[in-house]
């Protein structure tokens, strides 16, 4: 009776379990038992799961021993179903009823699974809980707590042997790790690294952003220095090697958990070596074409987690050089920067338009805007030709545009025309694979675009609804004065447009997706020599239980302690000692005494 409608539930929520859990025999190792009180109870092996007394006062005390973690976590992991007792008086706990709490069972038995599924009704619980039976661990948020069920947590030893340090490293992840960021000299990638580093920051990590751009003079007088291409090589090949050391003694000086390397930035293959010998974890975005531009090939074996904004026929090049932790991660918009302006009346008449684009002069834009001549068009960008027919368009003679005024620009203009660069085509590319970040930064500004149809773009946005694509200059002319001519309906798509971007595309989105993955593919963090230790990775292997695991909880609000920190805390108390207090004012003071002189 239970069986049938449990199994109900589940196969709509989660049907590879369900159909598992039909599939699995029983045990022979399980024996059902019935408690003093009427309940049943289950025994695998010699091992009882369940209070032979009585299973729900047993339940409800398991709950009540951990209430004060559970009620600091925003996510419960529990290690071990049962027959669901312990689970049930979870989510029956109010703070788990009123809020969305993620509750997380980790059960390898299925047989185990299909008895509780056949003893009681837990159809609620089956719809407030995440069951997991394999190796693999499902998104968690971040400040999560970790419960064992004791006898199942025996029981399945080998399995949780195998979770543990898996969990361990999320937490880690959740808790924030020291990241650096390392940026190009220049070119496109450069505004992305500084937006990655601010998402993490603002992610809860400690990220050291090695802006590369202060060498940008130097590496660009390189040409000056010599005429000849060999001599020009050569000196870029030294310039590499020196900014390279630099990040290594930087790394070496700030003992990152993990090295994240934008495109183009300047890192040699030794540098990279030398990261991969002291099993420092390196991670690399690639965020160009990978058909225009091909140095990918030296540099994606070098990197631990490579990344990129195409699929299909690059993941078939990387599979071919023996790659295996690569992921795609499309590119995104940072609100903090590309967002809604009020745009003055002094502003409106320097940056606004009827159409406008903004983008350097790749060859398909040249001669596509020819088409566009008769609107009141404005063009903004380097790497136009002032004496073509586009030239009255552009603005400032072609000056760069920084990104502030960028933004005023998407805010000003009543269509901003989005089209891809290319430079095999006149028009539009029609095998376009990748969707370039003016899409998603011109739609968190709540400004209307016009898009180049993308083969990426349906799974990003809804067409149609949150963004409007065009297939030619034929088709882009008659959306464009459809638009011009509906006011209402642009605004309304740009709204649908920004909320997307702020739902699914931020880099916040990116960084999460980025950690996640290197999480799943086994990162395990850097064994720096450092006296600053995490202090939830102290908590876990003293035990959240023990008189030691206790005492640490207390400082669970910062992310890294030393004992310098512990003994300050324990004179500005007040009471005598406990035993715990005086071993840590015992290791400060022979810390003192043995710690190196200085010369």
């Amino acid at each position: 009776m239970f069986f049938e409608k449990n199994i109900e539930v589940l196969k709509t929520l989660n049907p590879e379990l369900a159909e598992a859990i039909l599939r699995a025999p029983r045990g022979d190792d399980l024996q059902i038992l019935t408690a003093r009180n009427g309940m049943p109870s289950i025994k695998a092996g010699n091992i009882t799961l369940h209070s032979l007394y009585d299973p729900k006062e047993e339940a409800e005390g398991w709950v009540g021993y951990h209430r004060e973690e559970i009620e600091k976590a925003s996510a419960v992991i529990v290690l071990g179903f049962g027959l669901g007792y312990h689970v049930m008086e979870l989510c029956n706990l109010e703070l788990c009823r009123i809020s969305d709490m993620d509750v997380i069972v980790f059960e390898p038995r299925l047989d185990i699974l299909r008895t509780a599924l056949e003893l009681a009704d837990l159809r609620y619980v089956l719809s407030r809980v995440k069951i997991v039976t394999g190796d693999e661990c499902p998104p968690i948020s971040k400040g999560f707590t970790i419960l064992e069920h004791k006898p199942s947590a025996t029981l399945n030893l080998a399995y949780l042997e195998r979770i543990r340090p898996k969990l361990k490293v999320i937490k880690a992840v959740k808790n924030g790790l020291k990241i650096m960021v390392v940026g190009p000299i220049f070119g496109g990638s450069l505004p992305i690294a500084g937006y990655c580093a601010n998402a993490l920051r603002n992610m809860g990590h400690d990220v050291d952003f090695m802006d590369n751009s202060r060498y940008r003079d130097t590496y660009f007088s390189i040409k000056t220095i010599s005429g000849e291409k060999a001599h020009q090589d050569q000196l870029q090949a030294l310039f590499t090697s020196f900014v390279s050391e630099a990040v290594m003694a930087h790394c070496a000086e700030t003992k990152p958990d993990l090295i994240f390397v934008l495109a183009q930035a300047p890192l040699g293959e030794s540098c990279l070596l030398r990261f991969r010998a002291n099993n420092i974890p390196t991670a690399f975005w690639f965020v160009e074409d990978f058909g225009l531009m091909d140095y990918w090939q030296g540099v994606a074996p070098l990197y631990d987690y490579f990344f990129t904004i195409q699929r299909d026929k690059f993941f078939d090049k990387l599979k071919e050089m023996g790659l295996k932790n690569f992921s795609y991660l499309p590119l995104a918009a940072f609100p903090d920067v590309h967002k809604r302006l009020d745009i003055t009346e002094e502003e409106l008449t320097t940056y606004g338009s009827d159409v406008s684009f903004v983008g350097a002069g790749y060859y398909n834009r040249k001669n596509f805007f020819k088409g566009l001549l008769d609107y009141d068009l404005k063009i903004w960008g380097t790497e136009w030709e002032m004496y073509s027919p586009l030239g009255k368009h552009i603005q400032r003679s072609g000056e760069r545009i920084d990104t502030e005024e960028t933004v005023k620009i998407f805010n000003a203009a009543k269509v901003n025309i989005n089209l891809h660069s290319a430079t095999y085509y006149e028009g539009i590319n029609p095998y376009g694979d990748f969707v370039n970040p003016r899409t998603f930064e011109i739609a968190a500004c709540g400004a209307f675009q016009l898009v180049d149809y993308r083969s990426e773009l349906p799974e990003l946005f809804k067409v149609g609804e949150e963004i409007i694509c065009f297939h030619d200059l034929n088709d882009l002319r008659k959306k464009i004065n459809y638009y011009l001519s509906n006011p209402g309906e642009r605004e309304e798509i740009a709204q649908k447009a920004r909320e997307r971007v702020l739902r699914d595309h931020t880099y916040e989105h990116r960084m999460e997706d980025m950690l996640t993955f290197i999480v799943e593919r086994g990162y395990e963090p850097p064994r720096w020599k450092t006296e600053r230790e995490d202090v939830e990775m102290l908590i876990d292997e003293a035990g959240r239980d023990t008189e030691l695991g206790r005492y640490m909880s207390r400082f669970s609000g910062k992310t890294r302690i030393t004992v310098s920190d512990i003994t300050e805390e324990i004179i500005g108390g007040k009471g005598e000692l406990s035993d715990i207090e005086r071993i840590f004012m015992l290791i400060k003071e022979f810390k003192g005494q043995f710690a190196p002189m200085k010369t």
